[in-house]
C-alpha cells in the first residue's frame, strides 16, 4: 500500500476540530508523517500550496477550511466533517462568552465582551452575526470532490471508532491485518524513532514513516481521546458551560433558539441548512413542544 501524496482533514470552528486533530495528531508522530494545525490564512501566508511544499508536510488539519486556499494543493486524500450550522451558532455562543482562548485571537476580546454585557437572547443574535465568518467557509464548500470524504459531525462522534476506521480506510493508510506480538515489536521500535525525529529541536535522526498505521494503534488512540476523559467524567450530553468540551451532543439548538433566533438565522443562512441536509423544508421551526419553553427562559 503506497501512502498518497497529501493527507488531510478539512474542519470548521466548533466542528469537533480539535478532538480530531489531537487524535490525528498522535497518529502523525506514531508514524512519522509531518504535520501542520491550521487554523488561519495567516499561519500559510496565504498560500497553502506553497506552505505544504516548503515544509515537505504529509499532513495537514485544516479546520478552517477555504475552499479557495485549495486549488494549487498537490494530489491529496482528505476527510471533511461539518456539523448542524445552528448547532455551531449554540456552541460558538458558550465558547466565546466563557472559554476559547484569546492569545491567538484578539478579535474574540471584544466580542467577548459583548456576549457578556447580553443577555443569552440578545447573545445568541450577536453569535448569529459573529459566526458568519464560519457559516460562509461551511457554505462555499465543493462538496462533490471525489477525493474527499464528506462526513457530518453528528453521525461521526457519535461511533467515532467506526467513524475514524472508516476515515483512514478511505485515505488508504489503515493497516486492517492483525498484529501479533512478533509484529508490534518492530512496529514500537520504527514509531519510537520517528517520535524522536518528530520532536527534536537539534540534530534531526532517521524518520523511518510507515505507510498505513495498525487499526489496533488507531482505535487505542481514539480511546484515550474520548470525551469523558476531557469532560472530567461527564458523559455526552451533560452539559458545563464553561468547558471548552461543553456538551458533545447535536440538536441542541432547540434547546437554545427561540423564535426570534430562528428567524434571524433564516434570514441568512436558511439555504445552508437545506444544503447540508439538516432541514427538508425552508419553513422548519421550533418544535413545538419547545417554543413555551424557549419563551421563558428569556
Amino acid at each position: 500500500m503506497t501512502r498518497p501524496p497529501l493527507l488531510a482533514f478539512f474542519g470548521h470552528h466548533k466542528c469537533a476540530s480539535t478532538w480530531i486533530h489531537n487524535i490525528v495528531d498522535a497518529v502523525c508522530v506514531d508514524a512519522g508523517w509531518r504535520r501542520d494545525y491550521l487554523y488561519g490564512e495567516h499561519l500559510f501566508k496565504g498560500d497553502l500550496a506553497a506552505h505544504v511544499a516548503a515544509n515537505k508536510l504529509d499532513w495537514i488539519s485544516y479546520v478552517n477550511a477555504d475552499a479557495k486556499h485549495l486549488a494549487r494543493l498537490p494530489a491529496l486524500r482528505g476527510f471533511h466533517i461539518v456539523r448542524d450550522p445552528r448547532d455551531l451558532v449554540v456552541s460558538a455562543y458558550f465558547s466565546h462568552r466563557n472559554s476559547h482562548p484569546t492569545h491567538a485571537w484578539p478579535e474574540l476580546i471584544p466580542h467577548r465582551e459583548t456576549l457578556t454585557r447580553l443577555d443569552k437572547r440578545e447573545g445568541l443574535l450577536a453569535e448569529i452575526e459573529f459566526s458568519g465568518q464560519f457559516l460562509v467557509q461551511m457554505d462555499s464548500w465543493d462538496y462533490g470532490r471525489p477525493d474527499v470524504l464528506e462526513l457530518k459531525q453528528e453521525q461521526f462522534t457519535k461511533d467515532p471508532y467506526r467513524g475514524f476506521l472508516e476515515v483512514f480506510r478511505f485515505l488508504g493508510v489503515l493497516d486492517e491485518s492483525h498484529y501479533n506480538k512478533a509484529r508490534w515489536l518492530p512496529y514500537l521500535l520504527r514509531s519510537a524513532l520517528n517520535i524522536t525525529n518528530l520532536k527534536s529541536s537539534g540534530l534531526q535522526p532517521l524518520r523511518l514513516p510507515f505507510d498505513s498505521i495498525p487499526g489496533e494503534r488507531l482505535l487505542g488512540v481514539i480511546y484515550d481521546n474520548r470525551f469523558e476523559k476531557f469532560s472530567e467524567g461527564r458523559d455526552k450530553g451533560k452539559e458545563n458551560v464553561k468547558s471548552h468540551y461543553r456538551k458533545g451532543a447535536g440538536g441542541d439548538w432547540v434547546n437554545h433558539f427561540e423564535p426570534v433566533h430562528v428567524e434571524a438565522f433564516k434570514r441568512r443562512w436558511n439555504s445552508l441548512v437545506l444544503k447540508l441536509g439538516y432541514e427538508s423544508s425552508p419553513d422548519w421551526s421550533l418544535p413545538t413542544s419547545n417554543a413555551p419553553a424557549a419563551s421563558a427562559r428569556r
